[in-house]
């Protein structure tokens, strides 16, 4: 069946059986564990339009695969074809212009390493593996979202492979409407085959802040931060982690298994105003250590990967805050009286600055208003499998009453219809008019879908 393709690609095809299969077909979630029909191994843009034609003629599905790195898992598909575009990792930086043209199985580390090369970087998120793709489409919330904004607010054009296997430019002057779409709108109209991403002077060393707090202040941490986010300069973007030590080596004893909060953030400015502006976060409660100070951007981009582990399966979700009244803290507090595992992980992201600046019409990307990105994830064996996700959806519907319209980020959540409608609020009958002009049959539907409407 699938000889005629594999005679049109650069790359490879693998089908079940074939060296390679099993690894390529296999996600960073690994509760999706799923076989596809085939997977083309591409090399170029010219082999991605090839798999989309093919795939159409021969009425396949299609999946399609960056750092295969999302939550939800939608990279791969029982029985589909999995355009698999992780070989194409290429980071081309123009200091000149400052952009970065970036292909689309780059992963965060990938552009950092190749961007910090010249002092410069973008938006991206917080754990190296992770591809720039998938995030970028649906959002990209790092420590430079205060002073730059998302990763989608910094994309300046794609090259696209369309339902159709066209290849086209997308920027403001070509398909302004389809460029609108997809800062925010997820992989629901075509098959990107390189960015150009704004880039900015920043490192190689910046002010990192890394401090450590007991749980059992995490009330006054969670007012203190929120006080301090009200008058916080765009330079200073923090997250909150609360997680439970591990008795591993290197970890001291007095802190294995203690329950923590974390604060984890970047001052994007002059290192030497930067001591002062994140002081604040180093004293909303009695820290337990404090590691705040200048080190390498890509090692405080790299700092969290571990709590991305490889080869569990994990169940997520997320909800936007426009508040954490007292209510709200005690509702969540409340909540993690009974985590399920020792491995959940809390994260606060504080949204504020550049990213809330930008109109919730300008971009597919339709919140702008919230305070904090509330996200929570939890890795499980095979037969805890029910405890965590019921766990999970627990902890959704608890601080809901309390989310920006029902919203939530879509790179942390399951593909639910509902969530995703909630999600775009008034932009999303702009978006299915879009799908319905560039993917009328839904070509593209692994993803977080969009039905095609007029």
């Amino acid at each position: 069946m699938f000889e005629q393709l594999q005679d049109q690609l650069i790359g490879r095809l693998l089908v079940p059986g074939e060296e390679a299969y099993d690894e390529r077909r296999k996600v960073w979630n690994t509760a999706y564990d799923k076989y596809p029909a085939a997977i083309v191994v591409c090399k170029s843009a010219a082999d991605i339009a090839a798999a989309v034609q093919f795939a159409k003629k021969a009425n396949l599905e299609v999946t399609i695969r960056g750092g295969g790195h999302h939550v939800a898992g939608t990279a791969v598909s029982d029985g589909a074809l999995m355009i698999d575009c992780s070989d194409m990792r290429k980071v081309t930086v123009d200091p000149e212009r400052r952009i970065a043209i970036v292909e689309p199985g780059a992963t965060l580390g990938d552009v950092d390493a190749e961007t910090q090369k010249f002092g410069l970087a973008t938006p991206t998120g917080t754990v190296t593996e992770t591809g720039i793709a998938g995030l970028a489409l649906c959002g990209g919330t790092g420590y430079l979202r205060g002073k730059y904004g998302l990763t989608s607010d910094n994309i300046r054009s794609a090259r696209m492979v369309t339902a159709d296997g066209e290849e086209i430019q997308v920027s403001d002057q070509e398909h302004p409407d389809l460029y609108w779409a997809i800062r925010g709108g997820g992989g629901n109209f075509g098959v990107v085959t390189s960015f150009e991403f704004n880039l900015y002077p920043l490192g190689p060393e910046v002010l990192s802040v890394d401090v450590m707090y007991d749980y059992n202040d995490a009330k006054q941490v969670l007012r203190n931060a929120q006080a301090f986010l009200r008058k916080a300069p765009d330079e200073v973007s923090f997250n909150m982690m609360i997680f439970q030590m591990p008795a591993a080596p290197g970890v001291p004893e007095s802190l294995h298994h203690k329950r923590v909060i974390v604060i984890a953030g970047l001052y994007a400015g002059d290192k030497a105003d930067g001591h002062d502006a994140v002081l604040p976060l180093r004293e909303l409660a009695k820290p337990i250590s404090d590691h705040t100070g200048v080190v390498r951007y890509t090692e405080l981009q790299s700092r969290f990967d571990l709590a991305a582990p490889k080869n569990v399966a994990v169940a997520g979700t997320s909800l936007y805050i426009q508040e954490f009244n007292e209510e709200a803290i005690d509702v969540l507090l409340a909540q993690l009286e009974q985590p399920p595992r020792a491995s959940l992980l809390v994260q606060f992201w504080e949204c504020h600055g550049q990213m809330n600046r930008v109109p919730s019409d300008a971009t597919a990307f339709a919140v702008r208003d919230a305070s904090f990105l509330l996200c929570f994830d939890v890795d499980y064996p095979t037969e805890e499998e029910k405890l965590c996700k019921d766990w999970i959806d627990s902890a959704y519907k608890s601080m809901l009453p309390y989310s920006t319209r029902q919203a939530s980020y879509l790179n942390t959540v399951r593909a639910d219809p509902q969530i995703i409608r909630d999600t775009y609020g008034d932009n999303y009958k702009k978006l299915a008019a879009i799908k319905l002009k560039y993917d009328p049959t839904n070509f593209f539907r692994h993803n977080h879908n969009i039905q095609p409407q007029g």
